[in-house]
């Protein structure tokens, strides 16, 4: 009697502990969308875009993102943002100009979700917020928070719990600006080529050219 009064007392403090200190189903949980995110040879989505200030929208506009494990390209409004694995380019239409950048100085990650979760543990500490329901789906709400400083003090995930897939990402700062990324269409395993990430100066004729690297 006394050996399984013990037990009962360890097994609901164990319970308790968890119920407190829910870190360890948070890692499994980002664990588990890396994972899944990994294990596809290529995704394409398109997205919504809201920036708001204080909670009043700004501004909003529509994307679309192609991604082959670390390459991505991506296009909304008049803007073209790539990276073959090497160089990150921005090409703007209005003006007719290409930037080039170093592939490891690109300030555009937050469109490429697998960017986000690779070394997540690394860069952010994490935390479970709660679940709630998004468009008739069940999503897991996480914060993570940068370990070092950055453009924005806390990142929060919205990920399918059936899927493990990210549905939502919303950025906020010190100052009340928030990004919301809104993913509308998911598309799995895509025929990509490798082509479509590099910069090619003969698809724009007379196109200026900003060499950052």
């Amino acid at each position: 009697m006394k050996k399984g009064f013990l037990f009962l007392v360890f097994f609901l403090a164990f319970c308790a502990l968890n119920a407190q200190n829910p870190f360890q189903s948070t890692a499994t949980i980002l664990d588990k969308t890396a994972k899944k995110y990994d294990q596809l040879s290529t995704f394409s989505l398109d997205f919504k875009i809201e920036l708001s200030a204080m909670d009043n929208k700004i501004h909003s506009f529509i994307g679309k993102l192609w991604v082959k494990k670390e390459k991505y390209y991506l296009t909304f409004e008049d803007q073209i943002m790539a990276n073959d694995g090497q160089i990150c380019w921005n090409y703007q239409q209005t003006n007719n100009e290409v930037t080039l950048f170093d592939a490891e100085d690109d300030e555009f990650m937050m469109f490429h979700p697998t960017q986000i979760l690779n070394n997540w543990s690394k860069d952010y500490s994490a935390k479970w917020i709660r679940e709630e329901k998004l468009q008739q789906k069940t999503v897991i709400l996480l914060d993570l928070t940068p370990k070092k400083k950055t453009s924005f003090n806390t990142l929060r995930l919205f990920i399918d719990k059936e899927t493990s897939y990210i549905q939502q990402i919303v950025m906020s700062d010190e100052n009340g600006m928030s990004i919301l990324y809104s993913i509308t269409k998911f598309t799995l395993n895509t025929p990509i080529s490798d082509e479509k990430f590099v910069f090619n100066k003969k698809v724009y004729p007379n196109v200026q050219i900003s060499d950052m690297r």
